[in-house]
């Protein structure tokens, strides 16, 4: 289990999720580099440098309220099992997406993180 990265999590209603966007673009002074909508979880999510922004509404989003980050890993079934190991509880089994593998865990000291692995 390797983690390549952390993002901040901006929870947003889907109407604004074009001017939250335009905000972290002109932030980060990038552009969106992802930007999907998972008709599963009914959210949006689009990434800009260091932020996941996740569009929905209030029941959409219920759950992955719960988590306070978001952590980029190079595989979700390595990252359960060593997390697991190390006293982590699994709140949501992987789950495939359009382009990633997500699922949530509760650490040891009580944060909850998804963690995504991207791939093709």
């Amino acid at each position: 289990m390797k983690v390549l990265g952390t993002l901040i999590r901006i929870f947003i209603e889907r109407d604004a999720m074009d001017k939250t966007i335009k905000f972290y673009e002109d932030l980060y002074q990038t552009t969106c580099i992802e930007r999907a909508y998972y008709e599963g979880l009914n959210l949006e999510l689009a990434i800009v440098d260091k932020a996941v922004i996740i569009a929905g509404d209030a029941e959409s989003r219920k759950l992955f309220d719960l988590a306070r980050a978001t952590l980029l890993v190079d595989s979700i079934q390595d990252t359960m099992r060593e997390l697991q190991q190390r006293g982590a509880t699994l709140l949501t089994q992987p789950k495939r997406t359009p382009g990633s593998w997500i699922m949530l865990m509760r650490h040891p000291d009580g944060l909850i993180a998804e963690y995504v692995e991207r791939v093709s």
